[in-house]
């Protein structure tokens, strides 16, 4: 059981509740059982209340949520409200019970004291099945964040979207036509972010994926790989239109340079070439894509190899 010292909603709670009682206690020393019902249920919305404003930060990604989490959110709301509800109603049965173990027409605050740890692991149970199912809508969110097609940064396809792209072509038995990957990397990257700093980098990153894309033919996809990588596929072409597609790429990115804080930041190209045939899996086609590559590292750079 998760107790008030784990959940910052229930300390909170009982926090608020031990104020309004110690307040209380100056002034009388006994309370109807009513009101004492009214005085948690009025702390159990004061505290819903600050949770709902944004207090705690259980629901911190709220406000960045797209419109696919619009139906996650709301669960989330639903819940805590049926939440809200229940807490309601172990407030009133503990009232009665309060009432019920006195013959007394006014509770004795050390009767409070008694059954207040009671009334604590109630509310811990209901908060904790609340915040179980929060949990589990946020790992629906972050579900929903890897199968996000496109990259925040260069607004390129993903890998994931890379690895479904791939996966539809190698399911076909046969191929209708001939189609290549590109893997492409950003040579001297760290270099780059080391003497203009990371935000240059990412000017870098986005210059040259709008450099690709703009290069390309309507059907031909650019992904980016990971860091400075980016994997282009190409269909309907042979390879010696492949092989121009990557020799124009090298050449856009050696007479175009991105600008930053009034600066030209030279940039170059390697590029290794692979031919996709029946038989293939993701994980050839990207072996076979990466060791070209690192030939045209090996060999200097600003460069295409090919692995056939």
């Amino acid at each position: 059981m998760e107790t008030n010292q784990d959940n910052p909603l229930l300390l909170h709670f009982c926090k608020e509740l031990s104020v309004h009682i110690e307040s209380l206690s100056k002034s009388q020393t006994t309370i109807n059982p009513a009101e004492f019902a009214e005085l948690i249920a009025t702390t159990t919305h004061e505290v819903l209340e600050a949770f709902a404003s944004g207090e705690f930060d259980l629901l911190a990604y709220r406000n960045t949520m797209i419109d696919e989490y619009k139906e996650l959110a709301q669960k989330s709301i639903d819940s805590y409200s049926a939440s809200n509800s229940t807490i309601e109603k172990i407030t009133e049965k503990h009232a009665e019970i309060l009432g019920e173990s006195t013959s007394l027409a006014m509770i004795d605050f050390g009767k409070i004291t008694e059954k207040f740890s009671d009334i604590q692991n109630h509310l811990s149970d209901e908060v904790s099945r609340a915040n179980e199912i929060i949990y589990n809508l946020l790992e629906q969110v972050k579900g929903l964040e890897i199968k996000t097609s496109l990259d925040p940064l260069t607004k390129t396809y993903n890998r994931y979207a890379l690895q479904e792209h791939l996966k539809s072509i190698i399911e076909k038995e046969t191929l209708d036509f001939e189609i290549f990957a590109l893997m492409i990397d950003v040579d001297d990257f760290k270099i780059i972010n080391d003497k203009f700093g990371h935000i240059a980098g990412d000017k870098v990153l986005i210059f040259i994926a709008k450099l690709l894309k703009k290069a390309l033919r309507d059907g031909d996809r650019v992904y980016r790989f990971g860091g400075e990588e980016f994997i282009i596929i190409i269909n309907r072409t042979d390879f010696e239109g492949a092989r121009l597609v990557a020799e124009r790429l090298l050449n856009l990115c050696r007479n175009n340079k991105p600008l930053f804080q009034n600066q030209q930041i030279p940039v170059t190209l390697s590029i290794g070439l692979t031919k996709i045939t029946e038989g293939d899996t993701v994980d050839t086609i990207i072996d076979r894509s990466d060791k070209a590559l690192y030939r045209a590292k090996k060999n200097g750079k600003n460069r295409l190899e090919m692995e056939l």
